[in-house]
């Protein structure tokens, strides 16, 4: 089990570095940052429909990505309850809690006494 969330990981971080490429190589309607990459001769790098395999291939790892992230949260969510901080505070009794300041008895009430009026 844990090769496949080792395996998981690695596939949700190429998946993120991908995603994070795949964002900043697309043309924007401003040029942004795809202008210090040189984005004027992105149209004949890649092809006159660069944009449009760029999209597609943003669309289809961030689908792989967010498919990998649900299976990656419900294998771990399986073994939330093992986690070390569980074990260790199960493993220890639970301390009194002594105050600094002894505890003083509370008077009894007491029966107020009826002044009969004038």
């Amino acid at each position: 089990m844990t090769i496949i969330r080792t395996l998981l990981i690695i596939l949700e971080a190429a998946c993120s570095l991908s995603l994070i490429g795949l964002i900043l190589l697309q043309k924007s309607k401003d040029g942004g940052l795809g202008l210090a990459f040189g984005s004027g001769s992105n149209d004949s790098l890649f092809g006159a429909r660069a944009g449009n395999v760029l999209t597609k291939a943003t669309v289809g790892i961030g689908i792989v990505f967010l498919v990998n992230t649900l299976i990656l949260g419900m294998l771990f969510a399986g073994s939330a309850s093992t986690s070390l901080v569980d074990k260790e505070l199960s493993a220890r009794p639970i301390p009194m809690q002594q105050s600094a300041m002894p505890r003083q008895a509370v008077p009894a009430e007491q029966e107020i006494p009826v002044v009969p009026a004038k």
